[in-house]
């Protein structure tokens, strides 16, 4: 019995048809999903780059540094913890938005979004899915150098900081994500797409204190490096790793980390592009 038949539903078969509508949207998503993730795996470059080249870095960084301390916020910091966590940070920039923005400006320019759109499948099932994929690549890296990081070197992220620690890792995959999707609107072509992301990304890597130690880099860099969000999310992932007693969630840091996000978004609403670029 519906409405067309002169008889309002029961809150009981409304109810079940919410159910079944949550259901296929999460089934949809988790289809797409499966099938990202997939196509990921599948790709060694990505896969290099994503999670073998920081986990690399660490180690060719600390071999090269050695463990010396360097003093941050008042309180000094050992170099394999140092970088350990700007390295999260390295892999979170790369898995959420470089390769986000290129898998998107090379599916895009195949016409592969373009068909995508023009099936019964929603079109926001494409971007929570591609989203998902960049979150669980990231908490996966951040797992993965932690274990290498606990084993090889004594960094420890007390009980305590997990949540802190879980929580700027997901901010930033969801801040890099939203810039990624930005980024893709702006790419016109998938040859422009990787020398774009590097040319963007390298300087901020150099300023924010991922490859080279924060202390070592000039003060009027400092002051330019604050305003994007690399350096905060560092921050936010280091904070917990040497708080003695856990915690240290970094709330401005957070804040403006997210505020990133939010203007990334915003930027991809009005950009973001379903029919190759090529042929506007």
């Amino acid at each position: 019995m519906t409405a067309f038949d002169g008889v309002a539903p029961s809150p009981a078969v409304t109810a079940a048809q919410t159910i079944t509508r949550r259901r296929t949207a999460v089934s949809m998503v988790h289809h797409q999903l499966r099938y990202d993730l997939k196509v990921f795996w599948r790709n060694r470059q990505a896969r290099f780059f994503t999670f073998a080249l920081p986990i690399l870095m660490l180690v060719l960084f600390v071999s090269i540094f050695g463990d010396n301390k360097y003093r941050m916020g008042g309180q000094l910091v050992g170099g394999s913890t140092y970088y350990l966590a700007n390295l999260i940070g390295f892999g979170t920039v790369d898995a959420a938005m470089m390769s986000m923005a290129i898998g998107i400006v090379a599916t895009r320019e195949s016409g592969i979004l373009k068909r995508r759109r023009a099936t019964p499948q929603p079109a926001w099932v494409v971007i929570v899915s591609r989203a998902l994929a960049g979150i669980i690549a990231s908490v996966a890296l951040a797992a993965a150098l932690l274990m290498l990081g606990r084993v090889a070197y004594s960094v420890e992220l007390p009980v305590a900081g997990l949540g802190a620690f879980t929580l700027a890792v997901v901010v930033g995959t969801f801040a890099f994500c939203a810039l990624g999707f930005a980024a893709s609107g702006l790419v016109r072509n998938v040859d422009a797409a990787q020398p774009v992301m590097m040319m963007v990304t390298l300087p901020l890597f150099f300023i924010s204190g991922v490859f080279v130690p924060w202390p070592f880099i000039p003060g009027w860099l400092h002051a330019v490096a604050v305003i994007f969000p690399v350096r905060h999310m560092a921050l936010a992932v280091l904070t917990p790793l040497t708080s003695p007693h856990g915690g240290g969630v970094r709330t401005a840091d957070l804040l403006i980390t997210a505020l990133w996000g939010v203007a990334g978004l915003l930027v991809a609403v009005r950009t973001f592009k379903w029919t190759p670029r090529l042929q506007e």
